[in-house]
């Protein structure tokens, strides 16, 4: 491979081909254009062999196969880099939607069940709003009481059907004897309802309805009528264990809606004490804006 190199031949398929430098026949060995196996020719030799068996090209021939492996590595490398990568974007991709989904779930379960503390404009659900609750002792009564509400906020007469009352405060008993002082209304006396007159935990049910009662809204929202104006005051009892037992619609309209159903099995999930049995709760749910 010197200056006097007479310069070589090399087959190229049926073609004979050169002659070339010895450097050609290397940097050929480099690029892969000629192989091991491929033969070659001094110039004036007579005779073809392999390019491994010439002495002046075996060790290029070692690394051009060298050579050759390591570019081999490189690219399965390469293709092994790319697939992690397109599994890792998937992957990602994956994780996105799931995100989204759980984001999507808890926007909903926020815009039911509204955290303590929200005023009534927080509450607002599209034009429904919930007006601040009242809260009094329960008394048996008609389930037909409040359904003939007539939308004015009065109540009609329910006929002869009697309601329970209590005496004016500071009245005398029919016998002229005084009560005794420094004594409480009893705290446990049972009626054939399951309801109590304790004492009233205001605090406590207050707290409770301030919590849940965002979530009668989806309730509401499907007696809802665009346009309409639609005040919807409900009554609901507390019976033992805490555990709401009825509830009223006092509005005659929405009688056979399936909205009493509907707030019902709401209600029954709210976790008032067993301590506030006896108790009746008011809410008022306003639909639309009067005009």
């Amino acid at each position: 491979m010197g200056p006097n190199d007479p310069g070589w031949l090399f087959r190229e398929g049926d073609l004979i081909l050169g002659p070339v430098a010895a450097s050609q026949i290397v940097e050929k060995l480099y690029a892969g254009e000629l192989l091991p196996q491929s033969e070659v020719q001094l110039m004036g030799s007579g005779r073809f062999q392999k390019v491994s068996e010439v002495p002046e090209f075996k060790v290029h021939v070692a690394k051009s196969e060298a050579k050759k492996r390591v570019d081999a590595q490189a690219v399965a490398h390469h293709s092994d880099q790319k697939k992690k990568t397109v599994r890792a974007l998937s992957i990602g991709a994956g994780i996105l939607v799931t995100l989204g989904i759980i984001v999507a779930v808890i926007g909903n379960y926020l815009a039911v069940h509204t955290p303590t503390g929200k005023t009534a404009e927080e509450l607002a659900w599209g034009d429904i709003t919930v007006d601040a609750p009242t809260i009094s002792k329960a008394k048996r009564r008609v389930d037909d009481e409040l359904v003939d509400y007539n939308g004015s906020g009065k109540k009609p007469p329910v006929g002869n059907t009697p309601v329970a009352t209590r005496p004016p405060t500071g009245t005398k008993p029919p016998d002229g004897t005084k009560p005794p002082t420094g004594t409480k209304p009893p705290t446990a006396n049972n009626d054939p309802d399951g309801m109590s007159m304790g004492e009233v935990d205001e605090a406590g049910i207050n707290s409770v309805v301030a919590r849940h009662k965002a979530s009668l809204i989806p309730c509401i929202k499907t007696v809802a009528k665009p346009g309409v104006f639609l005040k919807i005051p409900i009554e609901f009892s507390i019976a033992e264990a805490g555990k709401v037992s009825k509830v009223w619609v006092d509005n005659s309209d929405l009688k056979g809606s399936g909205l009493e159903e509907c707030l019902l099995k709401e209600l029954q999930k709210w976790p008032f004490k067993p301590g506030h049995a006896g108790n009746s709760v008011n809410l008022s749910f306003n639909v639309g804006k009067k005009s």
